[in-house]
């Protein structure tokens, strides 16, 4: 404890000597490849002091960090959730193993930007969300409001080559609904060098990587570019720190492999006109533990104790029957969330398989805008194997009270009843032997077995127009997306297939009023086609389908920046926020008040301030605040008819307020330090008419969105040191998380350290060593009511040592 207040005073005190908001300069964004030029370190920012990218040209202003491919390299991310982790105001609801169940958004890894997970995923400036996706809270009343992306899936790490997160909506091209903000990812185009690399690495838990790139150009004036890279990554069960006992645990069923292709090919046929084919394949399989079993009763004893409670009921002194089964969640039963171990018993897993294509030509370019056609196609297939019984009875039967009962009506002894729990409970995964383990899921399941597929598709075609006319950028878009998902119970023999078509475009002008001054007027029609959709029960049966008509609006936005001098300017935005009903944000759109949910509507303001102190110092200042007339949260509220607090979805106020500081500082060319602090907050209110229950304190709520505060830590700091020199480079983040609710939470702050270093053995090849938290903290991201504090607990520490080589 000594040690982390020491680190965390230090961090204070950086903090409180230099205040900033956006990043001043990008780590390692020393060169990069706009198209076929390269441009030097002095342009990697515009006159405001904006980072340039491919993309830029669509902002004005904004919070905006970009992940160069350097940083990238030389931190050796594994995945994008770990390389934006240390943007000011970014955070990740993570469970604490890789994957997730389709349609359950509290055991996916998701992410918030600024205190809002409406957040939208981009490849190359495409959208790659599904309009007709049940990805996120298909299973639940409370839902959730991404967009049903799950980042670490969208394409592998070899084929980034830089990443954009912009804080809020930032240009009307992003959709009306970018809430929270925007994460572009843009790929890799290949030079005019041949080039290959060969990446391997290996480490903790039996985690090996191997990635290997080629890129390079082609034909007699070289104007064909290729860039090639395929990867495959996997691990053993992952172990975790519990934060409520501190003992060091393995996680059964988290073990994971992933793999990817891609593919890009580029013609440029001149300095306007360019054609692009990028092919991506990702696929994967996780197993899926749920939550973290509670390491107080990871054991035998406590298994049995557990599972009897759900399956039987709780027992007297006498070991009699004294409460009923049918109890669940943390609360009623101590170590409940242990159960959800049995999927390791069965080889429980998930699977996911991804095909995108997408084909852009651009045929001109003007004032580093792109007037482009694209067409894309996205097949994306979800699979879940395996089934779970906790008992001979089934699981939570209530045959196993029964069966108890009936044979000590009065009570057992205590060899009775060990014995009675051996003969009839699923065996504890921890120390049963193979062949017990091999002959209960033999006799109680297949999990070989697909119990659902989900199938998402889309495809589209997109138009943009750039023009410049006199002191005008003008751009101009309209895409025009088919959406699909196909989805089949074959547990519950069930069906659904859900498909939307829209139509989104917009206009932006951007007028350089003057040297020192731009305005950014923008207007964006966004159409939605009412949700059609074909259902099937048990029976086969027709379903109807409660869908919400054709969804048309209108949503402007301003942004405007001004240059004071060449060291300091300012930003201001507005933007009208429209987010549609999904078909997976909430099962029940009707709640107890009978009353159709509405889609979501507001508005996001944001003004931010950059200072450059000196040539190797700079500042800022990052505020937006949201307003929502009309979003959609489950909130306890007083019903007549029951007499009582009910919690129900319903269209409710909400105000956010985020603020971001940072500063970066390059104390000499070896060492370079940046330092961040963010926070956020929420206020929900009842809307007019109904009365929101005074003692609610979100603790007790699933609904992510509603229960924010509470779920994510008050205050998050940042610093990251970097150092290097010749052959030699390394790195130290630190992230501390303060402020932690306790009611969701294992300690009210976590200190989390992650570090690299990077030494090149000779010209072609260079040897690394990744620790991500190396001090082995036991903390958690996400909360979950029923499964208790400490269930999302985090992996511990992990080593990887590896060696790239360049060919």
């Amino acid at each position: 404890m000594k040690k982390r207040n020491t680190a965390a005073a230090a961090m204070l005190m950086v903090l409180g000597l230099c205040a900033s908001a956006s990043a001043a300069f990008d780590e390692h964004l020393n060169e990069y490849t706009l198209d076929s030029v390269v441009v030097e370190a002095d342009a990697t920012k515009n006159k405001f002091g904006d980072t340039i990218t491919e993309q830029s040209y669509y902002r004005t202003g904004g919070d905006v960090k970009v992940i160069s491919r350097e940083e990238i390299e030389k931190r050796h991310y594994t995945d994008i959730s770990e390389a934006i982790k240390r943007v000011p105001g970014v955070a990740f609801q993570n469970p604490g193993y890789r994957g997730g169940e389709y349609g359950y958004g509290v055991y996916n890894n998701g992410v918030s930007i600024n205190g809002d997970t409406r957040v939208i995923i981009l490849v190359d400036g495409r959208r790659v969300d599904n309009t007709a996706s049940a990805r996120v809270g298909s299973t639940s009343t409370s839902g959730g409001k991404s967009t049903g992306v799950i980042l670490d899936q969208v394409t592998n790490m070899a084929n980034i080559d830089k990443i954009e997160v912009i804080k809020g909506p930032g240009a009307s091209i992003y959709g009306p609904d970018a809430v929270g903000g925007v994460i572009n990812v843009i790929t890799r185009k290949g030079g005019d060098k041949n080039i290959g690399t060969i990446d391997l690495s290996t480490g903790s838990w039996s985690k090996h990587n191997y990635a290997l790139t080629y890129s390079g150009s082609a034909g007699d004036d070289n104007s064909w570019h290729y860039f090639l890279s395929a990867n495959r990554e996997r691990s053993s069960n992952t172990k975790y720190k519990d934060g409520t006992t501190g003992v060091v645990n393995t996680l059964p069923g988290s073990r994971w492999k992933e793999e990817g292709v891609n593919i890009r090919l580029d013609k440029d046929f001149n300095e306007k006109q360019n054609l692009k084919i990028w092919y991506n394949y990702k696929a994967g399989e996780d197993g899926y533990p749920v939550t973290a079993p509670s390491t107080k009763y990871w054991n035998k004893d406590g298994w049995q104790k557990v599972m009897f409670n759900y399956i039987v009921g709780k027992l007297d002194a006498n070991n009699k029957v004294a409460t009923k089964n049918k109890l669940s969640g943390e609360s009623n039963i101590p170590g409940y969330r242990t159960i959800y171990n049995t999927r390791a018993l069965y080889g429980y897993q998930n699977e996911f398989r991804h095909n995108d294509l997408d084909i852009t030509y651009t045929f001109d370019k003007e004032n580093g805008m792109d007037s482009f056609v694209r067409i894309y196609n996205q097949n994306h297939r979800y699979l879940t194997r395996g089934q779970q019984q906790f008992s001979v009875f089934g699981s939570g039967a209530s045959s196993g009270f029964e069966n108890y009962t009936s044979l000590y009506p009065n009570g057992a002894s205590e060899a009775q009843l060990k014995a009675w729990m051996d003969a009839n409970l699923a065996p504890f995964p921890g120390t049963a032997d193979a062949e017990t383990v091999k002959n209960w899921v033999s006799k109680y399941g297949n999990p070989t077995a697909a119990n659902t597929v989900h199938v998402e598709k889309n495809r589209g075609l997109e138009l943009q127009l750039a023009k410049t006319i006199g002191v005008n950028d003008i751009i101009a878009s309209i895409n025009y997306d088919k959406a699909k998902h196909d989805s089949i119970n074959k547990k519950s023999n069930t069906s659904q297939y859900l498909k939307r078509d829209s139509i989104m475009g917009y206009v932006q002008d951007k007028i350089h009023v003057s040297d020192k001054f731009d305005v950014t007027p923008a207007i964006r029609y966004s159409y939605f086609k009412s949700i059609n959709t074909d259902m099937t029960d048990r029976s086969g049966n027709q379903v109807a389908y409660n869908n919400k008509g054709n969804v048309s609006t209108l949503t402007p936005a301003l942004n405007a920046q001004y240059m004071f001098d060449d060291t300091s300017s300012m930003y201001v935005a507005w933007t009208k926020i429209c987010r549609p009903l999904r078909p997976g944000d909430y099962s029940l759109t009707d709640g107890i008040f009978k009353t159709p949910l509405e889609d979501e509507k507001g508005d996001v303001y944001t003004i931010g301030f950059r200072k450059d102190l000196s040539d190797k110092t700079s500042v800022g200042l990052h505020y937006d605040y949201t307003r929502m007339s009309n979003a959609i949260a489950t909130l306890p509220i007083w019903s007549d008819a029951d007499n009582d607090w009910k919690s129900t979805a319903v269209n409710a106020k909400e105000d956010k307020k985020s603020f971001n500081l940072t500063v970066d500082h390059k104390f000499d060319d070896h060492f370079t330090l940046s330092s961040a602090y963010s926070h956020a907050k929420d206020v929900w209110k009842a809307k007019d008419g109904w009365i929101l229950d005074p003692n609610w304190d979100y603790k007790n709520s699933d609904d992510i969105n509603v229960a924010i505060n509470s779920l994510r830590p008050q205050n998050h700091y940042s610093l990251n040191l970097t150092y290097e020199n010749g052959k030699l480079s390394t790195g130290l983040l630190t992230n501390w998380y303060t402020g932690c609710n306790t009611n969701a939470f294992s300690d009210n702050r976590f200190l989390i350290l992650d570090w690299n270093l990077n030494y090149e053995i000779k010209k072609d090849m260079t040897a690394y060593v990744a620790v991500t938290n190396l001090t082995n903290e036991g903390y958690e991201t996400i909360y979950k009511s029923r499964n208790g504090i400490g269930a999302g607990a985090m992996p511990a520490r992990c080593f990887m040592v590896g060696m790239k080589y360049t060919f």
